[in-house]
């Protein structure tokens, strides 16, 4: 048997033979046992296998592992490099072309710079940010400000979010006009006019509301500011009218200093309250500026007390609670809204919030509701004909319900005292002429002590 080496020549007779017949298993043995690479007009062959002869508009993925193995093979010369640029340049003429294919090619490092563009570009227009990301750290290509807000805009439309992070990846942080187009696309975004529209929280639409939310938040996290935008996704947050957009505005307030017209917060508040949705209210009110608490407290307070409707107990009992959260939190500086409130209470004979809406804020009554009630609750002594003096403790109690520095209070009580004379006798008639006579005579007193 000849064992005898093989001379370079037969060598590369071997070689030719190989890539004619594209076996890759030969090509290997002679490169691992000789040493020998593929020239240039070899690797030229080898490549342009790799393109299927039948369909030359496409590149079909099975041609990976061939350019892989053409890569491996190859002679690093200069002409063999160039060959890589000219061979991705047809690559990605084709159709349908895959980005792993491109990506092989790519990696090569040996690509010259305009076809190195080439690729990142056709990876940025297929969505493949993972290899345009591999591409920049290779070869320090980066977005321009045109493609950015393309990419930006079209994630944003199709409401793949999480491909945004990526895109933020690929531009250079440096570059002032992709910083302006950045803040560009925020404005852009978060002023689109779509407030109290049925879109924003209807799931209907493709949860359109949170695709905007995520979008806003990424620029925002990544460092892009513009006041006007995020003023303006606070307004559409507040729009919602939902605890998720209401969660957001506050979060947007605490964090980027957003801010928002009080009369599109008071429209908030009244449509909270009118859609009997009252857990809204303390996600809406955090939102007014400090300058404008107070006031906007004592109007949601009257807007409450609109509800306070004696004849529906359940819609009276929340909106009785969401009064009752208001002012534990934020107490109340309106004197009307506070009065406006404890005649509800009475409306409502609700005598024990009255009271402790008197005694920890100083509600009162007017005297033409101070003289009502009275009279109302004289008319259910009468009524029940009660005998024992107890029953007058929640008529002791109301009294403290008016001021007694009112000049028109001791005119009224005086009438009152007489109609109670006047009435059909019944057993505590006399106690409760007596007790207001008492009441008149300690407001009496008490103006002539005062003067």
């Amino acid at each position: 048997m000849n064992t005898a080496p093989l001379t370079l020549d037969a060598v590369r007779v071997l070689m030719d033979e190989a890539v004619r017949r594209n076996n890759f298993p030969a090509m290997w043995q002679l490169k691992s046992r000789y040493g020998i690479t593929l020239s240039a007009a070899q690797f030229k062959d080898v490549l342009w296998q790799a393109l299927p002869q039948t369909f030359h508009a496409f590149v079909i993925p099975s041609a990976e592992n061939k350019i892989r193995m053409a890569l491996d093979l190859m002679t690093h010369d200069d002409a063999s490099e160039r060959l890589v640029s000219d061979f991705l340049q047809e690559v990605l003429k084709k159709k349908g072309c895959p980005g792993d294919v491109v990506n092989r090619l790519a990696e090569s490092k040996i690509l010259s710079e305009n076809v190195q563009k080439e690729a990142f570009d056709f990876f940025v227009s297929i969505g493949r940010f993972d290899y345009a990301q591999a591409m920049k750290e290779q070869y320090g290509i980066s977005l321009d400000s045109v493609q950015l807000k393309e990419q930006l805009f079209k994630t944003y439309e199709v409401k793949k979010h999480y491909q945004l992070q990526r895109i933020l990846s690929l531009y250079d942080k440096d570059n002032q006009s992709c910083q302006e187009i950045l803040r560009e696309v925020l404005k852009t975004v978060a002023m689109q006019p779509q407030d109290y529209s049925p879109k924003l929280f209807d799931r209907s639409y493709g949860n359109f509301f949170d695709n905007y939310m995520r979008f806003i938040n990424t620029l925002l996290s990544h460092g892009v500011r513009e006041q006007t935008a995020v003023d303006a996704a606070m307004t559409k947050a507040v729009s919602t009218l939902g605890s998720h957009g209401l969660e957001w505005a506050g979060q947007l307030k605490a964090k980027y200093q957003a801010a928002i017209d009080s009369g599109k917060l008071e429209v908030a508040m009244d449509r909270a309250v009118d859609e009997r949705q009252f857990f809204l209210l303390e996600l809406i009110f955090p939102l007014f500026a400090s300058d404008d608490t107070d006031t906007a407290n004592g109007r949601l307070l009257e807007k409450l007390a609109s509800k306070l409707d004696p004849r529906f107990y359940y819609i009276y009992r929340m909106a009785k609670n969401a009064c009752k959260q208001r002012l534990a939190s934020s107490g109340c500086t309106s004197q009307k809204a506070i009065d406006t409130l404890i005649k509800k209470a009475i409306e409502n004979k609700d005598t024990p919030w009255a009271s402790e809406l008197n005694s920890k804020f100083n509600a009162y009554l007017d005297t033409r509701m101070f003289n009502h009630h009275i009279l109302d609750q004289v008319g259910d002594l009468k009524r029940c004909k009660h005998t024992d003096p107890c029953f007058l403790d929640d008529l002791i109690t109301s009294l403290r319900f008016v001021k007694t520095d009112n000049p028109d209070l001791p005119g009224t009580i005086e009438r009152m005292v007489e109609r109670i004379r006047k009435m059909e006798k019944f057993p505590l008639q006399q106690n409760v002429v007596d007790m207001l006579r008492r009441f008149l005579e300690d407001i009496q007193t008490s103006l002539l002590v005062n003067n």
